[in-house]
């Protein structure tokens, strides 16, 4: 799955990574502003549609700032703007939103004839239920692998957990999701062999 490119995190100049961790106002802003539309894409793919969205970016970006002033650039920005975001999310799993999988085209390609579109939509209910009744760091590993389409060691970096508990989590996540999904006619062929491992 293609993800939009962050050329901030990829390569931060020495000039640059000083003003971040002098504290310099404007470069603060710029990396925020860059990093933005990412933050916003992780969490509406971890959230959903939620009341809470937006307090939640605002959370996310308000750690970040806190957080750029001590990045060493010993990893990339990206990386470590992803692992503030998903721990943010991590709090709000427990108000029950829905994740947001109508992004995923092998779930949600357009559809012309009409009762396909409905029925589409109704197994995306179905697969939302059941990210709801994951453990936080399952449904995470899930999305993370399966819908945001990042390896299992990728996702551990950001979840900041070892590649084999990542793959560990993601396994019992689709345990679980198959089991809850036994027989479903639209997303059961979706399941098995989704995402990397």
């Amino acid at each position: 799955m293609n993800r939009p490119a962050l050329q901030l995190a990829d390569a931060i100049d020495g000039d640059r990574l000083e003003q971040l961790r002098a504290g310099d106002k404007a470069a603060i802003r710029d990396a925020l502003q860059e990093l933005l539309p990412h933050v916003r894409r992780w969490l509406y793919r971890l959230l959903g549609r939620s009341p809470d969205l937006d307090d939640a970016t605002q959370e996310a970006l308000a750690e970040i700032a806190r957080f750029l002033p001590h990045f060493e650039g010993r990893s990339k920005l990206s990386t470590a703007a992803h692992k503030i975001t998903v721990r943010v999310a991590y709090r709000y799993f427990s108000r029950h939103h829905e994740v947001a999988l109508e992004a995923v085209p092998e779930l949600a390609a357009p559809v012309v004839d009409a009762d396909n579109r409905v029925a589409a939509r109704e197994a995306l209910a179905r697969l939302q239920r059941c990210l709801r009744r994951l453990p936080a760091k399952r449904r995470a590993a899930f999305v993370l692998c399966a819908i945001e389409g990042l390896t299992p060691a990728e996702a551990a970096e950001i979840a900041g957990t070892s590649a084999l508990a990542m793959r560990c989590r993601l396994l019992w996540a689709r345990r679980e999701i198959a089991r809850m999904l036994r027989g479903d006619p639209y997303l059961s062929a979706w399941l098995p062999g989704k995402g990397k491992r």
